[in-house]
Order: structure tokens, then sequence, then C-alpha cells
């Protein structure tokens, strides 16, 4: 990631030392704000869509915990499950009936999913989704999508990250997002070889980027036509951009989908889903192994259950898609007033704002983006109290929390920042 500048620092005075027992002052990387030129911030308390921190300073919050907290910080029904279950025992060690009813609501929801494996994060489910489909295949080599995120396994940060062996290297195929032309190309050079194309169907990390929905359809039928599986990476999107999350919003239906944030409700939790016939090749019904301790646990499946629930009670999305493109719009006419080239990527209630001038389609055009200009906008942003993700290749969040006054707050200091 680039850094940029800006600003003061933002830590608080109060705040504690993270950086002297935490490896630069996080347990991961993106809360480090160094693409934005500053110091880590600490925080204590988070109460519907505002956070505090450990100096007191309140912030509107468009973080969010990473896209999980669709309900807001400490929803009161949330809230209630979580201490119902913590009272009743918090890890038990065997299958409880949480497990169970919040994988009857998911399939519900979604009804591809026909059977569900809970994981402890979103990584360790792509990795099960990706063993899963190599195994159902009998293939190796698997298609992933420049600027996708799948976790931080080997095969899934390739160009990522140094430590990648060669050889695990070699059997992932990495496409532009969103070109077809690539994705069929890859198929044709390496016939009966591809087990699985894994991506976001709504990309969020590179900054949001939707794609065109004949993209997917054409990646369905290829997987189809090929003899490979499909997995959707719903990890943001699942439960976000609809109830039953990109797959029912654009009708696509892939074979394994793979689960997170928003399912746990703001705990630790993954999932990968999928048809029966598929699932059941792993442990201890099939040869492909996967166990976690922590698997399916209590207090995330509490919280998962009761988010999942007020979310089928509510139907918060049109509310949610107009309070983003209140956003959005805001935005986009702030920098016209400015004179500044902007392209704000939005569906529904997640967007990323783009000093670029022109549309954001990849990642390619997603890194042309002024960096640095959007680095002064988010420590603006920051200095006003409203908390963005301090990095360019991220999502900004809303939540049912979030007020038209907090967009407006928000756009307002998006306007200073500008001038």
């Amino acid at each position: 990631m680039r850094a940029g500048g800006g600003g003061p620092r933002s830590a608080s005075p109060a705040a504690p030392d993270s950086s002297a027992v935490l490896v630069g002052g996080v347990n991961s990387p993106v809360r480090a704000f160094r693409a934005v030129g500053q110091e880590p911030l600490v925080l204590a308390r988070g109460k519907g869509a505002v956070v505090t921190d450990a100096g007191g300073r309140r912030f509107v919050d468009f973080i969010m915990g990473w896209g999980a907290l669709l309900l807001g910080h400490a929803h009161p029904s949330v809230t209630q499950a979580v201490r119902r279950r913590l009272t009743a025992g918090w890890h038990l060690g065997l299958t409880h009936e949480g497990e169970v009813a919040l994988a009857q609501a998911i399939h519900e929801a979604m009804p591809s999913v026909e059977q569900i494996r809970f994981t402890a994060s979103g990584t360790e489910a792509c990795m099960t989704a990706i063993r899963l489909a190599r195994a159902c295949t009998g293939r190796s080599k698997i298609v992933t999508f420049e600027g996708c995120y799948h976790g931080h396994s080997d095969g899934l940060l390739v160009k990522r990250s140094a430590g990648v062996p060669e050889t695990i290297a070699q059997e992932t195929i990495v496409a532009p997002y969103a070109d077809v032309q690539t994705a069929e190309a890859a198929f044709r050079r390496f016939p009966g070889q591809i087990a699985a194309v894994i991506l976001e169907p709504v990309a969020a990390n590179m900054g949001v980027v939707v794609p065109p929905r004949q993209f997917l359809q054409r990646l369905r039928e290829l997987a189809a036509q090929h003899g490979s599986l499909l997995i959707f990476d719903e990890v943001v999107t699942g439960f976000r951009v609809a109830f039953g999350g990109a797959q029912a919003r654009f009708n696509v239906t892939p074979d394994l989908t793979v689960l997170g944030k928003i399912i746990g409700g703001g705990f630790p939790i993954g999932a990968v889903g999928g048809r029966r016939e598929l699932m059941r090749r792993l442990a201890p019904e099939g040869d492909v192994y996967h166990g976690g301790t922590f698997a399916g646990h209590p207090a995330a499946m509490a919280a998962g259950l009761a988010t999942i629930q007020a979310l089928q009670r509510t139907r918060p999305y049109a509310r949610l898609a107009e309070l983003g493109g209140q956003l959005a719009g805001g935005i986009r006419d702030a920098a016209r007033r400015a004179g500044i080239a902007v392209h704000v990527n939005q569906l529904g209630s997640m967007l990323t704002i783009f000093f670029s001038d022109h549309p954001v389609t990849d990642f390619a055009g997603a890194q042309r983006a002024d960096a640095a200009r959007f680095a002064h906008a988010a420590n603006t942003l920051r200095q006003d109290g409203i908390l963005v993700p301090p990095s360019q290749f991220e999502a900004m969040f809303l939540s049912v929390r979030h007020t038209p006054r907090m967009v407006e707050r928000a756009i307002a200091s998006v306007s200073r920042a500008l001038r």
C-alpha cells in the first residue's frame, strides 16, 4: 500500500503505546494507518454508529468492524443473545444447538448453501473451500482475480506477500477483475486442470468495485462448461448487499459460498457452504479434513443468529441504500464544486472514494487513484470526528444506526478536505 501524508498524528495522548508490544502496534496491517501517514488509533468502546478512543474522543464510525457490524456496535438484541449464551457456558467443546439454528437461518436465506461448515475466520473458510474444490474435481489450479482478498493462506496471497513458495504460486492463476477474456483464456491454457474460480462477487478489498452481472454469469457458464467449481467469497457481501447476499442480488448461483463478518454479528467466524454432495466430502463423512477447536463457537453463533433474525424482521436494505446514495451523491457534489476529479463506487451500504479522472473498474484503476489526496481527505475527516478506513483499498460501511445527519456531517467534512 502507498503511504500518504497530511495532518497531525491522530493517536490520543492518553492512548497506550501499542507498538511496544504489538508488531507495528496492530494485529492486522490495515489497522496501522501507515497508508495515510498516521499512527494506530486505539479504541476503547463502540455504541451504535459511534466509537470512542482511549482518550475519550468520539468518532462517527464508517469502518464498522470492516463490514461486520451491519446492526451497529453493541446492538441490544445481539448483546442480550450473547449474554444469555455466556451465562449458559461460552465454550462447550461439542456441537450445540446454536450451530444448528444459525446453519438453518443461513440456508433459508441462501438456498445454495444446503450444508455448511463453520470455521473461526474467513481465511480458514476460503482455505477449506479451495481444498474441497480440489478434492471434488481432482484438479489443482485455482483462478483468482487481482484486487480480491480471500485471506492470507499461501495459495490465495500470490503476488501480495513474501514467503509464498513458487511451487504453490504456480497453482494460482491471477486474472484482472471483471475481465471475461482473460478468464476464458485461462481455461483454454489449462484444459482440465482448473479446480475452481474464486472471487468476491462485489469487490471490497481494492475499494468497492461492482462488476457487470454478465461477468458473474459468464464465470458461472465457464465453470460449468469445464467441470470446475465457482466459489463466491461473500465474507463481505453476505447479508450486506442483500439478505441473500450477492448471489441473490445478481441471480447467479455459485457451487460453494464463503461467509464471515455479518454471520457472526461481530464475533470471529467464517463458514463455507454449498451443495450437499460437495460438502459431504468434508470429514467426518468424507476424505477432506477440516477441524477446529473454536469452529462454531457458541458466542459467535448466538450473535450471528440474533443479527440475521433482526435483519429478517426489519429488512433495512432499502433505507441503507438510500443512506449510501446520499453519502455518495454528496461527495460527488462536493468534488464537483471543488473542481476535483472523484469517482465514488457504491452499492447499497458500502462505498469507496477514488480520486481519479477515470471510473475504477479493476485493481489497476484503483492503483492509479491519487492515494496522497485520499490520505489528506481521510485525515481531515478523522480530525472532524469522522472515522473512515485508513486505506484507499478498503470500503466504507454504513450500519442501521447511521442517520442522515451523520451522513451530512461526513459530506461536510469531505467538502472541507477538498477545499
